[in-house]
């Protein structure tokens, strides 16, 4: 039997509309591939920027750090880069999941593997 890390990080019990991988585990470090049922365009990009801006700003407002954000468009995807460095233990599965629980407000989502290629755990 496969070790199956989508489950053993509850991403399979999010209620996401658009299917969930997660292929390994890069340390404190996550890479989101967003794949739409349609063309990759900006106005896809800034209204994902803009869902997950609305997820961190209540955290912000109490200054609490959710980690470094990376968001970039390319040819057939959107990635989402999540560095969790010096985010407090326990937020730190508040910003893995929310990151897919804000995505789970834009709509024409596929899919989403995190941590894409990854097929080991490299702590």
């Amino acid at each position: 039997m496969d070790f199956d890390l989508t489950k053993a990080m509850g991403l399979d019990k999010l209620g996401l509309y658009y299917s969930i991988k997660a292929d390994g585990i890069e340390g404190e470090c996550f890479d989101y591939s967003v794949y739409l049922d349609g063309d990759v365009t900006e106005e896809k990009c800034q209204e994902i920027c803009k869902a997950i801006e609305d997820f961190q700003k209540p955290y912000e407002e109490k200054e609490i750090y959710t980690g470094y954000l990376d968001i970039s468009k390319e040819s057939d995807k959107i990635n989402i880069y999540l560095d969790l460095g010096n985010v407090k233990p326990q937020y730190e599965n508040v910003s893995i999941n929310g990151i897919l629980l804000a995505l789970n407000n834009v709509s024409g989502i596929k899919s989403v593997v995190v941590n894409e290629g990854l097929d080991d755990f490299d702590f």
